[in-house]
């Protein structure tokens, strides 16, 4: 290639490998936060994690002795006792604490935590798109996550449900998710990262394509490097879902008790991400064997030469095998794009048009009936191909 088109070639490469990393948050992002199902299913991890589930329990105590006023009720019940009272309460909190995080652990809560979740959420994201979100949301158009199921289970628990404090806040065990006054700015970012999350796959997609159509004489040392740019882009997504995580978690929370949870909560909520991370090292790794197997190294050129018998004289066999490694990976769904028909097809796409490739090139470098046609030593081989 000239000098010029070289730049070109490279200067394309860098951008769409920046894109890739700007273009995974933004799918992340939309597929995380606007998916109901995802979010659901993210949300019941949640309730499973011990840290979480003990953070949410002592929230959800909080909220209970806001509706039930356990002093008052004991004083009512022992006039006599009245020194004792406060410790009797007390003890009784501590009591309430083993009873909720008891119930947080049955299947009754988990159903009530991912029912209220997805409502709250469903809320959520009809709101963001402009959408009729009903009666979920509160007067005020606060988008909320109603707990008061969990209060009334709890107080069925202890047997006080009839004695809930009648002048505690209607809003008492709600946590709001969206304001109102941020309803605007929320609903135009959604629109901006629906945008996004679409047009910049495409983008970075065709920079690579058009790099690699440039690079004409070094097009497989071109497509390895786009291989590196998915190893790149895959490890910087792992660093920034530990190493940003922690920095999140450290400058929001201040309580030192509450940061494994929110931690765990970080993870939970970014597996997608490294979901992400994952199919963009293994597409890269891909990438950058198939220029290797395919190239003029001794080792590339000894399994070509091995392999060409095979690939000429049994093809049927080759791709049955291929195919059958095809079926366990995605029985295995390692990856969210595994599992979703887009990136099964897209997977499914590269590996028939890879194997078809490489059968080529290995029936015109090994015709049947002997090995190259030149019988050209593998160092001498190896020289000329890469001149």
């Amino acid at each position: 290639m000239s000098r010029r088109r070289s730049a070109a070639v490279w200067t394309l490469l860098v951008l769409a490998t920046l894109l890739l990393l700007v273009a995974s948050m933004t799918v992340w992002s939309k597929r995380q936060l606007l998916n109901s199902d995802k979010f659901t299913n993210s949300a019941s991890k949640v309730l499973a994690n011990d840290e979480i589930r003990t953070t949410l329990a002592s929230r959800l105590v909080t909220v209970f002795g806001q509706r039930v006023d356990l002093t008052s009720q004991l004083g009512r019940r022992f006039p006599r006792a009245q020194g004792v009272v406060p410790v009797v309460a007390a003890a009784v909190r501590n009591a309430v604490s083993g009873v909720v995080d008891d119930f947080l652990a049955s299947a009754k809560a988990q159903e009530l935590w991912e029912r209220a979740v997805r409502r709250a959420h469903s809320a959520m994201v009809n709101v963001l798109e402009g959408k009729d979100a009903g009666a979920i949301s509160t007067s005020n158009g606060d988008v909320v996550l109603d707990l008061r199921p969990f209060i009334s289970q709890i107080a069925t628990q202890l047997g006080v449900e009839d004695r809930l404090k009648k002048n505690a806040s209607p809003t008492s065990g709600e946590i709001v998710i969206l304001k109102s006054d941020q309803l605007d700015a929320a609903q135009k970012g959604v629109r901006v990262l629906k945008a996004l999350s679409i047009l910049l796959v495409i983008l970075v997609l065709a920079l690579y394509a058009v790099a690699v159509y440039l690079a004409r004489g070094r097009r497989r040392r071109t497509l390895q490097y786009v291989g590196m740019g998915f190893l790149v882009v895959g490890v910087l997504l792992i660093l920034i879902r530990r190493v940003v995580g922690n920095y999140i978690v450290d400058s929001l929370v201040n309580v030192e008790s509450s940061k494994p949870a929110v931690h765990n909560f970080w993870l939970i909520e970014t597996d997608l991400l490294r979901d992400l991370a994952i199919a963009l090292l293994a597409y890269g790794l891909l990438f950058v064997l198939a220029g290797v197997v395919a190239g003029p190294s001794r080792a590339g050129v000894g399994v070509r030469r091995w392999l060409a018998p095979t690939f000429r004289e049994r093809p049927v066999l080759v791709y049955s095998i291929a195919a059958f490694v095809f079926l366990i990976v995605i029985a295995w769904a390692p990856t969210g794009a595994t599992r979703r028909l887009v990136g099964i097809l897209l997977l499914g796409g590269l590996i028939a048009l890879g194997l078809e490739v490489w059968r080529r090139q290995m029936l015109r470098e090994f015709p049947a009936g002997g090995s190259r046609p030149d019988e050209s030593p593998p160092d001498a081989e190896i020289a000329l191909t890469r001149r």
